[in-house]
């Protein structure tokens, strides 16, 4: 009995071994990768810093997606660069949209429901999982009903807020701000309005880089 128990502690142990280098090895050979090739930092111009629609300032914006693997990835690292903002700061996520609601666009319709519902951070990992893990499009109504259920939320109430003018309002909202700094690809981040930035290297790293420009207004050396 204890050589069985210990097989199956030394077995577990392999395993989440073997998980962390795989999810390590997909980090560097995707995310990296796919970042070299695109300027990983880049100014915005005075002008359109100007006219920015963020109507936030001192802050980072995340645009993101339910349907991107590398947000949901990083999710943890996201949530400690959360904690480390400086006070007064704000860390802000917005959910990439366009006209159509295609493509990574299709569940910005969920993230903003949720959002006006007061609900979206703790149902964030179950979209994740049902868009990514489980290959469920919540944009279709049918399938989003089942999820809604699954997770406790009223399907009533969700088509009642789903409608309101602030859901419309915060819609027509990342749909501008996806537009004016022209995101294609999740997750981007946004510093204080000037600074557009993919990661390009780990966290936390990467986090000291936001910092940077946030707090000083240039990169590391």
């Amino acid at each position: 009995m204890f050589k069985k128990n210990l097989f199956l502690v030394a077995y577990t142990f392999v395993v989440i071994i073997i998980s962390s280098l795989i999810t390590t090895a997909y980090f560097h050979y995707f995310v990296l990768n796919q970042n070299s090739d695109q300027q990983s930092l880049m100014a915005i111009g005075n002008s359109d810093i100007k006219n920015s629609p963020i109507k936030d300032e001192n802050a980072i914006v995340e645009i993101f997606s339910y349907g991107c693997h590398f947000c949901v990835l990083n999710e943890e690292n996201v949530i400690n660069l959360e904690a480390r903002m400086p006070a007064g700061s704000k860390f802000i996520r917005l959910h990439i949209n366009n006209n159509q609601m295609d493509g990574l666009a299709s569940f910005s319709p969920l993230f903003a429901t949720l959002t006006v519902m007061g609900i979206e951070p703790q149902h964030r990992q179950s979209a994740y999982n049902a868009v990514i893990k489980d290959k469920i499009d919540l944009s279709n109504s049918l399938n989003l009903d089942g999820w809604l259920k699954a997770n406790g939320i009223d399907p009533e109430a969700y088509a009642k807020a789903r409608q309101s003018p602030q859901v419309q309002a915060l819609l027509d909202y990342m749909t501008q701000v996806s537009k004016h700094y022209n995101i294609n690809a999740t997750p981007t981040f946004i510093v204080n309005k000037k600074w557009l930035a993919l990661q390009d290297r780990d966290f936390p790293e990467f986090a000291d880089q936001l910092l940077s420009l946030l707090q000083h207004d240039k990169p590391l050396e």
